[in-house]
């Protein structure tokens, strides 16, 4: 129920977004592919630590101006990693891993008309875990991101663009990776688990 809640809130938001670039139409357009390194992660679970890998990811965002400025923005960011649990001194390697980032928020640009332009963004949206064993379940969270970074223009059409984003999910008590059919599983309680960190470069191509 919490996924679909999640899901729900994130198809809203989405479209909200949509309705915000249609009536901005006459705003600029910005669409950029990336890549980078995402950081491992760390979560606690009923009886231990669980731990993300770390990695190359990739992905990209969608931008539409809306004055200012500022920059209705959803992106999308994908990680090939590996799930492990911390047992001693050595860890025991569960399966590999897909961590997806869908987020929608707003970036601000500091000094709109300067060929190195600062800016700051902030997103909400979900991640979704998605192991490759057919044995353990998805899960969906919410998460909210903070980044900064600068865009720097090489032409009118094309850029670059250098950012450092900070991932937090958002857990609940109750929620965990199951296991098998048994019924056996990875408790995670509550609150803030598996935050994690991007540093990507991306090529800007101004649509409009």
């Amino acid at each position: 129920m919490k996924n679909k809640r999640a899901n729900l809130l994130f198809v809203i938001l989405f479209t909200i977004l949509i309705v915000s670039g249609m009536k901005v139409s006459a705003q600029k357009v910005e669409l950029s592919p990336f890549a980078g390194y995402e950081t491992g992660a760390k979560i606690s679970y009923n009886a231990g630590t669980l731990h993300i890998g770390d990695g190359m990811d990739w992905g990209g965002s969608l931008d539409v101006g809306i004055g200012g400025g500022r920059f209705g923005e959803f992106s999308y960011s994908h990680l090939g990693t590996y799930l492990e649990k911390e047992s001693g001194i050595s860890n025991e390697r569960i399966c590999d891993l897909a961590v997806d980032y869908y987020s929608l928020g707003v970036l601000q640009e500091i000094k709109v008309d300067a060929g190195a332009t600062p800016y700051g963004l902030f997103t909400l949206g979900i991640v979704n875990y998605r192991p490759t064993s057919n044995d353990i379940s998805s899960e969906i969270k919410m998460h909210i991101s903070f980044a900064g970074g600068v865009k720097i223009k090489a032409t009118e059409r094309i850029g670059v663009r250098l950012q450092a984003r900070l991932l937090v999910p958002l857990y609940y008590a109750g929620t965990y990776f199951s296991v098998g059919t048994g019924g056996g599983g990875y408790g995670i309680s509550g609150g803030i688990q598996g935050v994690q960190g991007d540093f990507t470069a991306a090529l800007v191509i101004n649509l409009k």
